[in-house]
């Protein structure tokens, strides 16, 4: 079983002189047996994602992974081009640049990360081997800082200039990137044949060092014809509770290991979250109750009009209602262009499902259906009109109210296996400076 999983786990993240130590066979094997817990709770996700959608009459499709278009507007993409190394522009040495290894300030922020998650095993007392390994992780950062630090002065590598590449000598002749979302495609079936949903891999440029964040994350995006913001929350409500049900249904072996080995609770939140009803708040009610929260310094200061912050959403989640809370109706400034502008003019018809111990695992909202109000919103973001030229399309000569949301599916399994690190349930997890194989 250890020879079949070392490529998918032992190889990735655990030292190799621990896996070359007797002593530490033991542990081993645990984490051999930990990753294939987790591995058939995913795929149990999976199906159940499936079977959800299937049985409320959802038509599965597929979207495309290279797009032309930004979804929202304000998303770091991944470009694709078939350009670089052709270019005869000149080209002019430069540093080392991330691309070529991690930076100095990226591997700094990954420390500070770690070692708060140490203190958080440090604290827990079925953790002992996630403690080990933390611990060897950590200083295998530490020791790539101080590598960082005495390699100062690299050799240089040579650069070329995005602004020199001409795209229309590229592939598809015009700039494209990997896909951020896809919401777009998704409108355009629903509006010709109903509800439908799409599961597949999405991905963000951010360098952002996050124990929720990677850049390759897989998502299931649903969007449903003749439907409005509380026909998408209802469908999310339902949907998410009917994931936390079909764990503890369908895989008992598993959850007792996972609560045995990771944490003692997880099976008793699941229970809780399939059978308690979700306090649904506005955004301007979540300020109004932040605000008042008596000796807490939130290290982003509080006000209307900025978004809610991970500190935020954990302490309405964790530490105020004590259970998944739903916010809806947003600044239309911290939302995409898209979603549905309310009648105040100043919020937008948009939510987000917020979870103890993970944050936001659901966001969704109600589409602008007036080709006049979303023409002019997408001349506020300062986007290209004729980017968007063939989603104003859908919408050109009439359309009907529409809605929907996406399910961030890592986050999904790390709330079920009650680990604290999306990087720990992602098979080959991409993240900034890391892609390995």
């Amino acid at each position: 079983l250890c020879r079949q999983l070392f490529p998918l786990f032992l190889f990735h993240y655990v030292p190799k002189k621990t896996c070359q130590s007797t002593q530490y066979a033991p542990y081993i094997i645990c984490y051999a047996l930990q990753v294939s817990s987790i591995t058939r709770i995913r795929s149990t996700l999976d199906f159940a994602t499936h079977t959800f959608f299937q049985k409320y009459g959802f038509l599965h499709v597929q979207v495309p992974i290279i797009t032309a278009t930004d979804t929202g507007g304000f998303s770091e993409k991944f470009q694709v081009t078939t350009l670089l190394g052709k270019t005869s522009k000149e080209e002019k040495p430069v540093g080392v640049s991330d691309a070529d290894v991690v930076s100095l300030e990226t591997v700094k922020a990954a420390i500070k990360e770690k070692s708060g998650v140490v203190k958080q095993l440090k604290r827990s007392d079925s953790n002992r081997e996630s403690l080990i390994v933390a611990v060897q992780d950590l200083q295998k950062t530490n020791e790539l800082a101080r590598q960082i630090e005495a390699r100062e002065k690299s050799k240089p590598v040579t650069a070329v200039k995005l602004d020199l590449l001409n795209f229309n000598d590229d592939f598809f002749g015009r700039p494209s990137y990997l896909t951020v979302s896809g919401h777009f495609h998704l409108e355009s079936y629903a509006s010709d044949i109903g509800n439908v949903y799409s599961f597949g891999p999405r991905f963000q440029a951010d360098k952002t060092v996050s124990s929720k964040h990677v850049a390759e994350m897989w998502t299931v995006e649903v969007e449903m014809a003749f439907s409005q913001l509380g026909d998408a929350m209802k469908c999310a409500e339902d949907y998410f509770k009917f994931l936390c049900k079909w764990i503890l249904d369908n895989c008992p072996e598993d959850m007792k290991f996972v609560s045995k080995r990771i944490d003692k609770t997880i099976t008793l939140r699941l229970e809780y979250m399939t059978t308690s009803s979700y306090d649904k708040i506005s955004y301007r009610e979540a300020v109004e109750i932040l605000r008042k929260v008596p000796d807490k310094a939130f290290e982003t200061q509080l006000q209307w009009g900025v978004p809610l912050t991970a500190e935020h959403l954990s302490y309405l989640a964790d530490d105020h209602y004590q259970r998944p809370v739903i916010i809806y109706d947003y600044p239309k400034a911290v939302k995409p262009f898209y979603v549905c502008l309310n009648e105040d003019g100043k919020t937008v018809a948009a939510f987000e499902l917020v979870v103890p111990k993970i944050g936001t695992v659901i966001t969704g909202s109600q589409n602008e259906e007036s080709f006049n109000v979303l023409n002019t919103r997408i001349t506020e973001f300062d986007l290209s009109i004729d980017q968007y030229e063939w989603y104003l399309d859908l919408r050109r000569h009439g359309t009907v109210k529409h809605s929907g949301f996406s399910l961030r599916f890592d986050l999904m399994v790390l709330l079920t296996t009650g680990l604290i690190d999306v990087r720990d349930v992602i098979p080959f997890p991409r993240s900034h400076g890391k892609a390995n194989s």
